[in-house]
């Protein structure tokens, strides 16, 4: 027979007060372990907040775009190259054909003069013309500017021959004591040397075709002018000189 004073098997205890009228500590609760992480990666989901990738198509786009820029710059060369193998443009010939000397004097330091000169222009091209622009012509002795001129601009025609004249005036132009000797020294001998210069800016054309501007130079040098100590006067000795021409 079971004791009344002991509770029956398969019910719970009562609760006992604690000494003091204090309630019992609670009961500590047992948490199952950590779940250890899958084997394999998480995830990634889409966030809509950062941009696509750039695609591919706009790279290809570039690179077609340069490389079609440099083909056409290749092209273009080839055909300037073509042209000017075809055209073949060359510089125009100069020759100075008179020099009349007027109005010699000297003074201790400065000269004073004029020149009126001739030249024979003479463009060689079958295909091309040329244009003459800002021409200006000078007269130096020792290379020593002594008188400049500015010229009329003109067009030249294929395979045509242009007499171009220039008028150049020294008033006192200032040289020094050294070269003054020099120049009555060379008079003494009846021949004075002087170097003419012109310069201009030059353009060649073919039909539609129209080649970059050229500063062209043309130089005669050491022209001599037959002038004594007795005379203001003189005129080129020796027949037609022949000028270096470049560009």
């Amino acid at each position: 027979m079971q004791d009344p004073s002991r509770p029956a098997t398969g019910y719970p205890a009562p609760p006992y007060p604690h000494p003091n009228g204090a309630q019992p500590p609670p009961t500590a609760t047992a948490y199952p372990y950590a779940a250890a992480p899958p084997p394999y990666p998480q995830p990634q989901y889409y966030n809509p907040n950062y941009p696509p990738p750039r695609s591919y198509a706009s790279r290809s786009f570039f690179r077609a775009f340069f490389a079609t820029m440099i083909c056409l710059a290749v092209i273009f060369g080839v055909i300037l190259i073509v042209t000017w193998l075809v055209l073949r443009p060359s510089l125009p010939h100069f020759t100075l054909h008179t020099v009349s000397l007027t109005n010699l004097s000297t003074t201790s330091q400065s000269l004073s003069a004029t020149w009126h000169l001739a030249f024979l222009v003479r463009n060689g091209n079958k295909k091309m013309t040329i244009t003459y622009n800002a021409l200006r012509s000078f007269v130096f002795y020792r290379a020593t500017d002594v008188a400049n001129s500015q010229l009329a601009p003109f067009k030249q025609d294929t395979k045509s021959e242009t007499t171009l004249n220039a008028t150049l005036v020294a008033a006192s132009s200032y040289l020094g004591p050294s070269l003054i000797n020099n120049l009555n020294a060379e008079r003494a001998d009846n021949s004075v040397l002087f170097d003419v210069q012109i310069v201009a800016s030059t353009s060649f054309r073919s039909g539609s075709w129209r080649f970059r501007t050229r500063f062209l130079k043309v130089l005669c040098q050491k022209v001599p002018v037959s002038v004594s100590s007795n005379s203001s006067a003189g005129e080129l000795v020796g027949g037609d000189r022949e000028c270096q021409v470049w560009t």
